[in-house]
Parts: C-alpha cells; sequence; structure tokens
C-alpha cells in the first residue's frame, strides 16, 4: 500500500511521492488522513499527429479510489490496471490491491482485481505499483514493486519484480528481483521495449528529477545505466513507443527521446503518475487526482 505526503514542484503541480507501509490489504484507521483511499484516476486523450500533446485540462472522472495507472491494449480493448483502495462495504475485501478496468463505449468498466500467486504468509510482500507489457511471443507481464521487510519507512528497501499471465487476469510471479538496488529502494518503474531492448525508468523519490535507469535484452535481467536527469518534474509515470521514438509521460512533464540518452521536453503537463497508450487511433491518459 502507498501513502501519499505531498511533494510541490515550481510548476504548482501537487506531486505524489509514495511513502511504503505494508501491503497487508487492511483499511487504515483514519480514513480522513491522506491516501490512495482518497485519490482517483482522470482520464483524458490526445491527437497522434506530432509530439502526442494531450488536454491535461479537459480530464474526466474515470475511476476513484484508485491510484498508480498503466494503460495496455487487452484483446482488442484498453484496460487500465491500477492501484485500488476501495473503501465500501461491497468492496473493502479488495482493498489495496491491484485492480483492473477495461475502456468500453467509452466508459470505463466496473474494477475487478487480478489474481497473483504471491506468499500469504508473507503480506509485505504483496505486488504493488502495476505496470504491464505485452510480450511478442504472446501473454503480458506485470511488472512491479514489493516491500523487502514488514517494517514501514525510509529505511525499508523495495525492489522491482515481475510476474507473468496468458490472459492478463491471472499472473505468476517469476522468479528473482528484475531490479535491485543496494543502497536504496527502487519502486514506481515504467518499461517500454524500443529497438531491440526493454528499457526501465523509476523515479528517485529522494532526488527530484533523477530518474534510474536499466536496460535488459530478455525482459528479465536488468542492468543498471547512467541515470536520467530532467528538471521541472519527475520520472514518475509511464512511456510508450511511437514513431520511431519513446514518449515519457511523466509528473510535470512529457518527454521525447530516440536513444535514452538525449531527452527532449515536448509538454509541461499537470498531470501526476499517468499511465498511457496509443489505442484505436487517439492517446489515452489516465493520471491521478485528488
Amino acid at each position: 500500500m502507498r501513502i501519499i505526503p505531498l511533494l510541490v514542484l515550481a510548476t504548482g503541480l501537487l506531486i505524489t511521492a509514495p511513502t511504503p507501509v505494508l501491503a497487508d490489504h487492511k483499511m487504515p484507521k483514519n480514513l480522513t488522513a491522506n491516501g490512495p483511499w482518497k485519490t482517483n484516476l482522470q482520464y483524458m486523450t490526445g491527437s497522434v499527429r506530432g509530439d502526442l500533446s494531450v488536454n491535461d485540462r479537459g480530464r474526466k472522472l474515470a475511476i476513484d479510489q484508485a491510484g498508480v495507472p498503466t494503460l495496455i491494449e487487452v484483446k482488442g480493448n484498453l484496460r487500465a490496471y491500477f492501484q485500488w483502495a476501495p473503501t465500501a462495504d461491497d468492496t473493502i475485501r479488495f482493498f489495496d490491491h491491484i485492480g483492473y478496468s477495461d475502456l468500453k463505449n467509452g466508459r470505463w468498466s466496473k474494477p475487478e482485481i487480478i489474481t497473483i500467486d504471491f506468499d500469504e504468509r508473507r503480506p509485505h510482500t504483496y505486488p504493488f505499483d502495476p505496470t504491464v507489457v505485452a510480450l511478442e511471443s504472446g501473454g503480458y507481464r506485470l511488472y512491479f514493486t514489493r516491500n523487502q521487510q514488514r517494517r514501514a519507512g525510509p529505511s525499508n528497501k523495495m525492489t522491482i519484480g515481475s510476474a507473468y499471465s496468458k490472459d492478463g487476469i491471472n499472473f505468476a510471479i517469476e522468479p528473482g528481483e528484475r531490479l535491485k538496488l543496494e543502497d536504496r529502494r527502487i519502486n514506481d518503474c515504467a518499461v517500454v521495449f524500443f529497438n531491440g531492448l526493454w528499457h526501465l525508468i523509476a523515479p528517485n523519490h529522494d532526488r527530484m528529477g533523477q530518474g534510474y535507469y536499466a536496460t535488459s535484452k530478455d525482459g528479465l535481467t536488468f542492468e543498471r545505466q547512467d541515470n536520467l536527469q530532467m528538471n521541472g518534474g519527475a520520472w514518475l509515470g509511464n512511456m510508450i513507443a511511437h514513431n520511431d521514438a519513446v514518449f515519457f509521460f511523466g509528473t510535470g512533464f512529457t518527454l521525447k527521446t530516440r536513444d535514452f540518452k538525449t531527452w527532449e521536453r515536448v509538454q509541461r503537463n499537470r498531470m501526476a503518475d499517468p499511465g498511457v497508450a496509443i489505442f484505436d487511433a487517439k492517446v489515452h491518459v489516465l493520471a491521478v487526482g485528488m
């Protein structure tokens, strides 16, 4: 589960920077405090022409009590995966699970949850912060964050793991870690396949504007590369490949690159932790709102 303290950029955008607690699915005692049960996902679209500009002021409420969205096409439908924190009597059993919703006829469906074979004896290891990608060989890979310790706080080490699914609903955790930092935590990753490699980016929550960057040939074993730096936002969001380039929809900015070395800011945005996909000749975005 993720509790959300406040972090304000010079742009005036409210940024969510996660402080982890245990992913034990227990509803917090104080629902008046800030947390994922107080956020929602807001939907907006844009044109695929040019640099994928999105009107972030034309957003509409899509999914309540949710955060950390990622978007992907699944079986001909646009699907959102997200961290879901419902508190209603009929859905509280799904509190702090990974949920999903499909866009059908212009409306987002009622959220449901994925299944995943985590060790129930170690509830703090339940996956969170989902990012889902389609595999060329078929099926889907879920990249996620997990706690390494029961105790919450800055000293709690977090790593990136993964799980595989044939249908996009039932996931099996893959052995090992996809990325682990020796001296600090890593979470909230974005992943894309581009020019024969898998590229993973995650924000350094302790240093605004810096992102961790790693590459992999198989999507499982990642090798650290030089950190990324771009002022005016955070590497908290998702990325897509389009027209021989990669677009990173981050928190406060949208960036473009062709080599992951040189980045161009193509739009300043007022989006927090957005998920993005191109579907049905449009750019679709879900971003976190309060």
